[in-house]
């Protein structure tokens, strides 16, 4: 047996990457790696009892040279008595209709073609040819984009139990010689001479640079640096999975929702920390970045209560009663504003109010009265807060009772201007959940009054009001809604 098929029977014995009697797909361009990655497998498949699929894929950005490769595979797999499927993707059209990157469509791609083969034939690995080569370049890929201590891990020998890379730890020179020594024929792909590709200028201008004038073994120093931070890296995540399991409570296997008990978050290292909050990102669908992170930990030591964030098509994070809630309240699409702010948030209600007379107010039980009167009553200044008279010539029917939502404004009666709703329950230390509650009154030219708080200063009686508009606010006879005014003042 030839050297370089021993080589590569030691590292997927000692990584485990096949098991007895499974079957493999090869991921083949025709490039000198794959072809040299199809025949080592094909050496070695009767020695783990293995069967192989072959897998060839046109991503139709080279038409000039896909009709040669794929011709090499088909009768390279055909010599070797193995089944062979090609396929072509639309990566351009791919790219331009999600806004990626064209080496990120390709491979996103690739990668799903890869998987519905392994499906049809039922097999449970697939075998890609990356190389050590290609591990250094993807560190240096990382670090220039930005990354953390799991993405200078570098790529790994098997990916989430299906994914195997057995030329890993191999140098692309190794494969070079064992191909010539071989005999074994492939394709050159011009594409990996364009420096229009971040990866090619890294290959082709980064690592030759880093060598010549830092370090002539640049690529063996990334690999190591990678080896040590895998190990570190299994330890902490193993750390951050037990802290995760402490700390947050999800809703339903697949979580519309969670949250993190914030006291308990804190007490947990900042390391531990940070990768709890993205591990909540990743399981709510969300891919956060770093200053997103750094966001959802300040949120956590300083925010106010009531405070959030919105981090990406439509996830909220909301700081109430101590807890940060994590959730969609309008469904996963871009929209934007404050969590308790948008009209289809789940627990906004709105009715309209026609006339005078009275009304079921469904946000919290209460009941609301509107009456005209010609003249307000002896003492009408001292009255509770929960009758609101006002200049019935500056309102107008229809009117709307509703809770807090996106944009609401109003003029605070006696303050010098405008405020946001959200602001003035936050200067008021109203919490979150009652805030859903408080209705808000308003016609069409805005907001009359937050009923039971303050009225706007709009529509305040002065010593020209003909007619006054009475609305009061009362519980419901059963009082099991606890709209009150300690409910609304918080006290």
């Amino acid at each position: 047996m030839h050297s370089f098929l021993k080589k590569t029977e030691k590292i997927i014995r000692r990584q485990a990457l096949l098991a007895v009697g499974e079957r493999c797909v090869v991921a083949v361009s025709g490039g000198p790696d794959s072809m040299a990655l199809l025949q080592v497998l094909a050496h070695l498949a009767p020695v783990f009892d293995c069967s192989l699929v072959v897998a060839h894929v046109d991503h139709g950005l080279r038409p000039k040279e896909a009709e040669a490769e794929e011709r090499l595979v088909r009768e390279t797999a055909l010599s070797l008595g193995l089944a062979c499927e090609c396929g072509r993707l639309e990566v351009v059209a791919c790219a331009r209709e999600e806004g990626l990157s064209i080496e990120h469509a390709a491979r996103n791609l690739r990668y799903g073609f890869l998987a519905e083969v392994a499906a049809r034939h039922g097999a449970t690995k697939i075998a890609v040819a990356h190389t050590a080569d290609d591990q250094a370049e993807e560190i240096l890929l990382r670090l220039i984009r930005g990354t953390g201590r799991a993405g200078l891990t570098g790529m790994a020998g098997m990916r989430d139990g299906l994914v195997i890379r057995p030329f890993l730890g191999i140098a692309k020179k190794e494969i070079f010689r064992y191909l010539a020594e071989e005999a074994i024929p492939y394709c050159l792909d011009s594409s990996n001479r364009e420096r229009m590709y971040l990866r090619n200028r890294i290959r082709l201008d980064l690592l030759p640079y880093l060598e010549e004038h830092f370090n002539p073994n640049i690529g063996n120093s990334l690999r190591e640096t990678a080896a040590i931070l895998q190990g570190e890296e299994e330890l902490l995540a193993g750390m951050a999975s037990q802290a995760y399991v402490q700390v947050v409570a999800e809703e339903g296997s697949e979580p519309s929702g969670l949250a993190i008990q914030v006291a308990d978050f804190l007490r947990h290292p900042l390391a531990i920390r940070r990768r709890i909050a993205e591990t909540a990102c990743w399981r709510m669908g969300c891919r956060p970045t770093f200053r997103q992170i750094a966001q959802l930990l300040s949120l956590a030591e300083t925010g106010d209560e009531g405070a959030g964030l919105h981090l990406a098509q439509g996830l909220r994070v909301v700081k109430a009663e101590g807890r940060m809630g994590f959730g969609y309240p309008q469904g996963q699409q871009a929209v934007r504003g404050n969590l308790l702010a948008a009209d289809r948030e789940e627990g906004f209600v709105c009715r309209e109010l026609s006339g005078p007379g009275e009304y079921v107010w469904e946000g919290s039980g209460a009941r609301i009265t509107l009456c005209f009167l010609a003249a307000a009553p002896e003492g009408w200044k001292d009255e509770s807060s929960q009758t609101l008279y006002c200049d019935a010539d500056k309102v107008s029917f229809p009117m709307t009772v509703h809770t807090v939502r996106q944009g609401d404004r109003f003029h605070p009666l006696g303050a010098p201007g405008s405020k946001k709703v959200g602001d003035f329950f936050t200067d008021r230390k109203i919490p979150v959940i009652q805030r859903r509650r408080i209705p808000i009154l308003a016609d069409r030219e805005g907001i009359i009054a937050i009923l039971g708080v303050r009225p706007d200063q709009r529509a305040a009686l002065s010593p020209s009001t003909r007619r006054i508009l009475a609305v009061s606010l009362h519980p419901l006879p059963t009082g099991e809604n606890g709209f009150t005014e300690k409910a609304i003042h918080g006290k």
